[in-house]
Formats: C-alpha cells, sequence, structure tokens
C-alpha cells in the first residue's frame, strides 16, 4: 500500500457540512475519480482514509489533511487533478504528498491549529492592549459543553491550551486575529471558546463576523510543523 497525504480547502459552501458528511463526500469523489484505494480486510472492508482533525460545522478552512491509502501507483498530481474534477463547489485539493512507508497518521501528529478569528468592535479600540491584559491571566477560564455526558457544562482553564494570540490587521472597528490554539487527542480548544473568554475580560463589545482555519501542525521539539511537511517519501 502507498500512502499519501492531502492538503484540501473546506470553502464557505461547505462550511456547514458535517464531518460524517465530509467524510461521505470523500468516499464518493475518490470512487468517481477512479483512485485505486487499498482497503482494510476483515467482514466489512473500508477504503484506508481518515482525517487529521475534524472541523466544527460552521467553520470554513485553508488547511484541512485526509490520509489516504492506494494499493497501485499514482502520482500526487494525478491525484488532485481527478479528485478536483469531481469534488463539490467548496471543497479543493491543494497538495499532496507520497509519505515514508509506516507513517504516522495526521490524527496522531496534530498537535496545534491555526485560526483567523474576524471580529467587528462596537467602535475602534486597542486591541494590542486588551489581548495583553487579556493572556496576563493566571488563568483563562471558559465554560465548555460535554456531548459524552448530556452537554452538562464545566469551567475549564484555556491558558495552557492557548499557544500564540496576535493581531494580524486592524482597520477601525474590524480587527483580524491570528490564534494558535491545541489541536488533537491530547489537548483541543475551540476558537469559539477563547471569544468566550475575551468577552468576559473586556466586555461584550464585538461580534465575531468569521472564524476560518488556516492550517494543522505538529509540535516537533517545540517548533510546529505543518503536516505535509512530515513524513514524507
Amino acid at each position: 500500500m502507498i500512502n499519501m497525504r492531502l492538503k484540501f480547502i473546506k470553502g464557505r459552501e461547505t462550511k456547514y457540512i458535517s464531518h460524517l458528511d465530509l467524510l461521505r463526500t470523500f468516499q464518493r469523489a475518490l470512487r468517481r475519480a477512479h483512485i485505486p484505494m487499498a482497503y482494510s480486510g476483515g467482514f466489512n472492508p473500508h477504503p484506508e482514509m481518515s482525517f487529521a482533525s475534524a472541523l466544527g460545522v460552521g467553520l470554513a478552512s485553508m488547511g484541512e489533511y485526509l490520509d489516504i491509502g492506494v494499493n497501485e501507483e499514482i502520482s500526487a498530481e494525478d491525484v488532485i487533478g481527478h479528485l478536483n474534477a469531481v469534488l463539490p463547489v467548496g471543497l479543493r485539493v491543494e497538495n499532496a504528498v507520497v509519505l515514508k512507508e509506516k507513517p504516522r497518521s495526521g490524527m496522531a501528529l496534530v498537535s496545534h491549529a491555526r485560526y483567523n478569528i474576524y471580529l467587528r468592535f462596537e467602535k475602534a479600540i486597542d486591541i494590542e492592549d486588551c489581548l495583553r491584559g487579556f493572556l496576563a491571566q493566571d488563568n483563562i477560564l471558559a465554560v465548555k459543553q460535554q456531548p459524552k455526558k448530556d452537554f452538562k457544562t464545566i469551567e475549564i482553564d484555556i491558558k495552557p491550551m492557548i499557544r500564540e494570540i496576535k493581531v494580524l490587521s486592524q482597520e477601525g472597528d474590524e480587527v483580524v486575529l491570528d490564534c494558535v490554539l491545541a489541536s488533537g487527542s491530547k489537548a483541543n480548544l475551540k476558537p469559539e471558546l477563547v471569544l468566550q473568554a475575551l468577552k468576559k475580560q473586556i466586555g461584550d463589545i464585538f461580534e465575531d463576523e468569521k472564524i476560518e482555519r488556516i492550517d494543522l501542525y505538529s509540535d516537533m521539539e517545540g517548533e510546529l510543523i505543518p503536516l505535509l511537511l512530515i513524513d514524507n517519501a
């Protein structure tokens, strides 16, 4: 089996597709594109494919990842071209690489995600000063729902899960934040919880207009490496 990692865009046209529907969409697209998929064994074989990280419904992304296994030699360029010919508007494969033999899965590798958060304030504000005060807190508390526990809520400290928040741009009352947050099986912080905590700190003086995921990374000895650059053949 040859392992490949695809990087794709999930645009505004498909941002309300659930993770399960996204899985089904790619399964159908891979069949229609005649990609020579490898299948698992057993009584219920399924195509060898897995996403690095589920994306929340309502969010667009410039950097999602899908690992696939193929049982015939095929170039990354052909996989990109054939898939983009059959994927719906809003989904587009941007890059693909062949991985080393027995690579680590994207799901196992991912540790952080980068988001751009577009905010509109009631009036122009010194957002740099607000962020300094926000990040200087000993604890940054947010209320999180627990779907596996009947959606009971729990207050958690999200500060250890925030790697970086900075101002990407500001024009009057419009601000774009660049946030790097924990993502993956060990810790996972949704950007909505960051906004919840920020409003608690500075007041309900802004609205979030758009949240976009930019890329997914793995922490390699303190350095964040995009998943496409790991375990390449």
